[in-house]
């Protein structure tokens, strides 16, 4: 999933390096593009059983749909959880029909979106993490695994600042307590 990257700053148009590449001058079966595979230890819990947490803004839904297709071929009887926010649902709701699949097939149990550009206020996931807070608490307190993706720079400490927030208010720890790994009580970080 590749979001074009273009923008003027200081004046001056920059363009990403990978972005603009894929969408301007690769053509599809015409130009040979190389790659590599990297091995990642960021996947699904190896127990299918086990339930999961996945925020994925934006591009960064990408893992979450492999994640979702492996439980599909593994046959995992564990709770699937997805937040996915992006600016407009018309246009950035990404593999929307992949989603309501998953959802019919029992692979992903519950899809949380925000849409930071289509009302009067601006939604995000932190948001839903929020709104949605004493069953995202029972899920930790099982011992979901929690994933995010995305902008690591903003978002992704937003996302945690939220999930400490839901820790105190439905976990009932002191703010000390939920800023710390183990107050997740076994979910995966």
């Amino acid at each position: 999933t590749v979001a074009i990257v273009r923008y003027t700053t200081n004046h001056r148009e920059r363009h990403g390096v990978c972005s603009t590449f894929m969408a301007d001058r690769v053509r599809v079966g015409e130009t040979p593009t190389p790659v590599f595979v990297s091995n990642s230890h960021f996947g699904p819990p190896e127990d299918t059983t086990k339930d999961i947490i996945m925020v994925g803004p934006g591009t960064g839904v990408a893992p979450f749909r492999a994640f979702l297709h492996e439980r599909l071929a593994r046959k995992a009887a564990g709770p699937a959880w997805l937040f996915f926010g992006h600016q407009r649902e018309a246009h950035d709701f990404f593999y929307r029909d992949e989603w309501e699949m998953l959802r019919g097939k029992g692979v992903l149990t519950t899809l949380s979106t925000a849409w930071s550009r289509d009302g009067a206020g601006k939604v995000y996931v932190q948001q839903r993490l929020r709104e949605t807070g004493a069953e995202l608490w029972s899920w930790l307190d099982r011992g979901a695994h929690f994933y995010v993706c995305g902008d690591a720079k903003r978002m992704a400490k937003d996302v945690e600042i939220a999930v400490r927030d839901v820790s105190e208010v439905h976990g009932s720890m002191s703010a000390a307590d939920a800023a710390k790994p183990a107050a997740f009580r076994g979910a995966r970080q």
